[in-house]
């Protein structure tokens, strides 16, 4: 019997399977360290769930209103909503007069 990756993954011992999509890493100018986002699709569905290796916090910077995020969206529509709010703050804090810290970065506990 031949199985495809879906029905491998259909056991009910078997919680919320997902698969890799993309994953990418960079930098924010001035901040040592890397920042990786990986984009996921959950194997029996096509929303895209997006998990980043960090935040970003700069005291007296309010981050706004977030966007709502549309999990049917596209990869690249993923990528930019987790990229833009790091660099909305960013780019505020850094238009206040603010020298970038590696203290803005805040570790994802949840991210693995």
């Amino acid at each position: 019997m031949s199985w495809s990756r879906e029905e491998a993954l259909t056991d009910p011992a078997i919680a919320d399977p997902m698969k890799l999509l993309s994953e990418f890493r960079f930098s924010l100018k001035g901040i040592p360290g890397e920042i990786a986002v990986r984009l996921y699709q959950p194997v029996h569905s096509g929303k895209i769930v997006i998990r980043r290796s960090h935040n970003i916090s700069v005291e007296g910077i309010n981050p706004g209103p977030a966007e709502n995020y549309n999990e049917d969206c596209s990869e690249g529509e993923a990528l930019r909503e987790a990229v833009n709010d790091l660099v909305n703050i960013y780019n505020a804090a850094r238009a206040k007069g603010l020298t970038p810290s590696a203290s803005w970065l805040k570790p994802n506990p949840n991210f693995n």
